[in-house]
């Protein structure tokens, strides 16, 4: 089915209309749901088990379980986004608030590689002071609306930044539906989207720029998603010469992140201690703002990026690398790379 004719889902259409602040998309763990989950992962924590090691069994929900599946079904098949308040951090070691974390995801979806170091659970933290061209979830900079791979990323803060930091997520299909009306010349571009450079997380036999297109927005069973990275995009010229952005491709990214960011659409909020958002990577952007560090408390969020269970319908080409919707693991390396964009 042509984009143009594609009807988007009710639900997938918000702006700060319907999503003022943050309290329009959150959900408060109730008291005592708890304690299941945090008793065994305090048990966990003492004896030295690493939570990708764990299963369901070993993290049981209990009480929880209702809820975690109220919300899996909204981030799906709803609005895209929930928020999750009330994760114990001021009495729970951030070993403990992994397993928790892990726990939770287990019942959301299946976790992925987000690097080539095979983390599936992952500590969003800058060390920029130890590896100065660290990728960009582990620096401090800031980031533009894109999503990640996969169905589903997840965010548990640990602890906010001293200043900055501040989230912002926008509904990728209000930002199609906007830009289909305002300005469908630039629909086709967008469709047919834009090689991607892979920042060295190629496996050995891989191309550094994807051999294929990745689209902007795509369809499939009826079904709009959107994906997008512009770093991606623009650093892959710098590696293939032979790889030319035309006036058209600029001004195309340049409304589509100006549509991401408009005030009508984007939700920008801090996360909290203790707060977890959940969010559909094909039909919600998230961004960050730069922040800044205290030198002995760390901005420090937890991340998953999950696969569902069925998974979305969606064109190959949305892949960034081929069979898994992770980033492959190559044990013994360390994700790096220099930005143009960086402001360190």
């Amino acid at each position: 089915m042509a984009l143009d004719l594609v009807t988007i889902p009710s639900a997938n259409l918000w702006g700060r209309t319907d999503v003022p602040d943050s309290d329009a998309i959150a959900v408060d763990i109730p008291d005592g749901d708890l304690v299941d989950l945090e008793s065994a992962a305090r048990r966990l924590a003492a004896d030295g088990v690493h939570p990708v090691t764990t299963g369901p069994d070993d993290l049981p929900l209990g009480p929880l379980a209702a809820l975690v599946e109220e919300v899996r079904t909204e981030v799906l098949h709803g609005r895209g986004i929930v928020l999750l308040r009330g994760f114990p951090v001021d009495r729970c070691t951030v070993d403990e608030m992994a397993l928790m974390f892990w726990g939770v995801g287990l019942r959301l979806g299946r976790a992925v590689s987000q690097s080539v170091m095979g983390e599936r659970l992952g500590h969003v933290v800058n060390v920029t002071d130890t590896d100065p061209h660290a990728r960009a979830y582990r620096n401090r900079s800031e980031l533009s609306p894109h999503s990640d791979p996969g169905d589903m990323v997840s965010f548990l803060c640990i602890r906010p930044a001293s200043s900055g930091g501040v989230s912002r997520f926008v509904s990728s299909l209000s930002v199609f539906e906007e830009i289909r009306r305002e300005r469908p010349d630039l629909l086709a571009v967008l469709a047919r989207g834009f090689r991607y450079h892979r920042f060295g997380e190629q496996g050995p036999d891989d191309d550094p720029i994807t051999p294929h297109r990745i689209p902007v927005f795509s369809e499939r069973d009826g079904l709009v998603s959107g994906r997008f990275v512009r770093e991606y995009v623009e650093i892959a010229p710098d590696e293939d010469p032979s790889i030319v952005l035309t006036d058209t491709d600029h001004e195309a990214i340049r409304v589509l992140e100006e549509t991401a960011n408009s005030p009508g659409l984007a939700l920008d909020f801090t996360m909290a201690a203790g707060e977890a958002v959940v969010a559909n990577n094909f039909t919600v952007f998230h961004a960050r703002t730069a922040f800044t560090d205290d030198s002995d408390r760390r901005r420090h969020l937890l991340r998953l990026w999950l696969a569902a269970d069925p998974p979305r319908p969606v064109v190959p080409e949305t892949m960034q690398y081929p069979g898994e919707p992770g980033i492959p693991a190559q044990p013994g390396r360390v994700p790096s790379f220099a930005s143009r964009f960086d402001s360190r």
